[in-house]
């Protein structure tokens, strides 16, 4: 609550400055507001009602100018849902983007409240990492609207002719947000096998670094263009936005669960080239630590190993007012232990087929994520239908298949149809 009172209290501090005559005088502003309301439904588990998942309602107001030689922008947002089914809050005051921008011998600075966003894959995340996530929707909900923004300072550094060098700091830690216990999209979280049934069972809240310059997360990125290919290389130095998960047996049996949030490097890139009516898109990230779930007690239950990953993707746009879209996951681990409760070798497979019609003013369209290795997926068609510039409808659906015990399979219940309308102004 404490939260939502600050930020009431910055969006209206912010609001009275922008608005100041001094300030409307000697700057450039721009204002765009949009309403977007949402109603998700599900069947319940006997199949012969329908229940109301939200009826959620989004205020966005985009301002964003310049004073003198000095850009600026802030995004607000304000979040209310008649249902409260997804979200332990009805309600919600956020700021996705609230910085300055400006040159400085060369360099172009971006300081203040900011989501950054890295890498060439789509509906699944690799390189584009830097900000946590609100998983209150699992991954339904649209990225803009699930990262949660971070104060950084960003200083984008040209070398020469289609170059530079990006360096990232960012002093502020958050990490992943989850579904609240008993709300619509509650993760699955089962404790490793024990030997014996625990006398006791304590779980402690995570246990969060300390919010100091010492421990700031550090950004590289290195952008080039050659021969007709879209280069990057990329360097993170950041903290898991998941806690690991450690577990203690003391000698008399009792069991305390104490999440910590650990340190990682991750090193990746990407390279995306047209060939005619195809584009290429490649991606690949190294992750130094990675944790995961073991039965070995004398490791308190984790293991550490590190993990490839990698994406290659095909667009295909030579049919009119079509596109075709397929993408290839894959997830290694290059130091498996046989005690790691997952599997060394993960696959996952994307296919997006988009059609436009009318003068492009209703869009059909289907996303399907389908894991080989679990049997289990995601199907996401989608209906949009653009009545002018600032009114837009929208009819979908999310259809979850296959094992229960799958990234995606443990929702295989809870399919849901949402139907929407945005109006800006």
């Amino acid at each position: 609550m404490l939260k939502n009172y600050k930020n009431i209290s910055l969006y209206f501090g912010c609001t009275l400055v922008i608005f100041s005559p001094q300030f409307l005088y000697a700057s450039e502003i721009s204002v765009a507001n949009q309403i977007v309301h949402e109603t998700s439904v599900t069947q319940k588990e006997n199949f012969d009602e329908v229940d109301i998942v939200k009826s959620e309602s989004l205020l966005k107001s985009d301002i964003s100018g310049e004073v003198g030689q000095v850009g600026f922008k802030i995004d607000a947002r304000f979040r209310y849902d008649l249902e409260d089914q997804i979200d332990s809050r009805q309600s919600e005051i956020q700021f996705r983007d609230a910085f300055i921008d400006f040159e400085n011998q060369g360099t172009y600075w971006r300081l203040g409240k900011q989501t950054i966003v890295w890498g060439a894959s789509d509906g699944l995340r690799l390189l584009d990492v830097i900000n946590p996530l609100n998983y209150r929707e699992f991954i339904l909900d649209d990225f803009d609207n699930s990262r949660i923004s971070l104060t950084s300072a960003s200083a984008d550094i040209p070398i020469s002719d289609g170059s530079s060098l990006t360096i990232i700091v960012i002093p502020e830690l958050k990490f992943n947000q989850y579904a609240k216990t008993g709300t619509q999209f509650e993760l699955s979280h089962p404790l490793p096998e024990l030997s014996q049934m625990p006398t006791s069972l304590q779980i402690n809240s995570a246990k969060e670094p300390q919010q100091s310059l010492h421990n700031s997360e550090l950004a590289l990125r290195y952008a080039t263009f050659a021969s007709g290919w879209d280069i990057t290389l990329n360097y993170f130095y950041h903290y898991h936005d998941d806690p690991v998960v450690f577990i203690d047996v003391d000698g008399s049996g009792a069991v305390s669960v104490n999440p910590e949030y650990k340190r990682n490097t991750l090193v990746g890139g990407t390279a995306n080239n047209a060939f005619g009516d195809f584009v290429l898109r490649t991606e690949f990230v190294l992750n130094n630590s990675r944790y995961y779930s073991t039965d070995n007690p004398n490791q308190r239950f984790i293991d550490k190993a590190q993990e490839l990953q990698y994406v290659i993707g095909l667009d295909y746009s030579g049919i009119s007012d079509t596109l075709i879209s397929g993408q290839w996951f894959r997830r290694q681990l290059l130091s498996y232990e046989k005690d790691i409760a997952e599997d060394a070798i993960e696959n996952t497979l994307t296919l997006l087929l988009r059609r436009y019609y009318a003068n492009q003013t209703i869009t059909l369209e289907a996303l399907t994520l389908h894991s080989l290795d679990n049997s289990d997926g995601l199907i996401r068609p989608k209906f949009k239908y653009e009545f002018n510039n600032f009114v837009q409808f929208e009819l979908g659906a999310d259809i979850f298949y296959g094992n229960q015990s799958g990234f995606f399979g443990q929702f295989a219940a809870k399919d849901q149809v949402t139907v929407g309308v945005s109006v800006g102004f």
